[in-house]
């Protein structure tokens, strides 16, 4: 019943008056052919009421005054000469001061049932407003120097929040983290585990600087305690040395970040076929290291990017954003990432965005 009402919702006011007009017709027809020994009066309130609440208070107007041309049909053409004149228009003022009194009721109702879906819809949108808020400030605010990085990441949720989650930040002076994941859905609970595990990654990733894949197994502990199990994530995490170049890596299920090597102009994936986070608690990760050279590129990024739908339903994928990035190569990493960008949004336009985009671009310096 609920989706019965919530479709006529849909339809345009002008629709909804034509077919009130129809259904007085009908009730006029089925009046008239069986006589004046049964009255329908009783059931022109159906219209009325339907018309007011979906139309509005004037609409209800026409559609009672449609009633009363009605009634008289039924009452004069065709029919045996009344008797006392007085009495039919007392009765059929009667009938319409009826209907004008549940006009301006049921309106006054609708105006007031849409005000506190005004004030519901306000208040919703006021708490989103201050969870985004919040949001933000869980991504990095501040950019740690490290002097062969350029770096840049960025975040679009679906919706007010989201639940991907990209970070950066020092464990000492020479090593920096980067990391990337996606809560499975978006949304405030997405949003609430995203918070959890930001939380969890930066207080203890000093702690674990040397043991990534004991990292990655008590991270994915964690969200296993903190979900009924309807909830996962995929994971990325890195270290990145200075002195040596090198980038320490455990995948969690993520998508493969790309890495671009500038001097053989070939693309390559970070994988270390690990399983999702939060599904399996007894699961076990290990890492991989990869040597970074000059003017290499790293794309870490969530599956928002590659699975942005055309018109068609076709996905943006992996091969187009391997063309953005050639294309954008000796640009700083800011720059990339717009680029990508910009071709996701420019692919997909006419689509609405159906999944939180982040984006997190590194690129090695002389």
């Amino acid at each position: 019943m609920a989706k019965l009402f919530g479709s006529i919702d849909k339809i345009s006011k002008p629709v909804v008056f034509i077919l009130t007009v129809l259904f007085v017709i009908l009730l006029g027809i089925i009046d008239y052919a069986t006589g004046e020994d049964f009255s329908f009066y009783i059931f022109y309130v159906i219209p009325v009421l339907f018309i007011v609440w979906y139309g509005g208070k004037w609409q209800g107007l026409v559609i009672s005054f449609l009633c009363l041309v009605s009634w008289y049909i039924d009452s004069f053409i065709g029919r045996p000469e009344i008797p006392n004149y007085l009495a039919f228009y007392w009765n059929m003022l009667l009938q319409l001061g009826f209907f004008l009194i549940l006009i301006f009721i049921l309106a006054s109702l609708k105006n007031a049932v849409e005000k506190q879906k005004q004030i519901e819809k306000e208040k919703i949108r006021r708490e989103f407003e201050i969870a985004a808020q919040v949001q933000d400030k869980l991504f990095p605010q501040e950019k740690p120097g490290i002097k062969s990085l350029d770096y840049f990441g960025i975040c679009k949720p679906a919706e007010a929040v989201g639940g991907d989650y990209y970070d950066y930040f020092k464990i000492k002076e020479d090593e920096i983290v980067f990391a990337i994941g996606d809560i499975a859905g978006h949304g405030i609970s997405s949003a609430l585990l995203m918070a959890g595990l930001v939380g969890f990654v930066r207080s203890n990733a000093t702690i674990y600087r040397d043991k990534l894949n004991e990292f990655m197994n008590k991270i994915n502990r964690l969200m296993c305690s903190s979900t009924d199990g309807s909830k996962f994530a995929t994971f990325f995490y890195s270290i990145y040395n200075e002195t040596d170049r090198s980038l320490k890596f455990i995948n969690a299920g993520h998508n493969p970040p790309l890495l671009y090597r500038r001097k053989t102009n070939a693309f390559s994936e970070l994988k270390t076929n690990g399983f999702i986070i939060g599904a399996i608690p007894d699961i076990k990760y290990q890492e991989r290291a990869e040597i970074l050279e000059d003017k290499d590129i790293l794309i870490f990024y969530t599956d928002g990017i590659t699975e942005a739908f055309d018109t068609k339903d076709d996905l943006y994928g992996t091969d187009r954003m391997k063309d953005v990035i050639c294309k954008s190569m000796n640009m700083n990493a800011k720059e990339i990432c717009n680029e990508i960008l910009k071709s996701v949004n420019i692919y997909s336009t006419g689509k609405q965005q159906a999944d939180d985009m982040t984006l997190l671009v590194i690129k090695i310096k002389n």
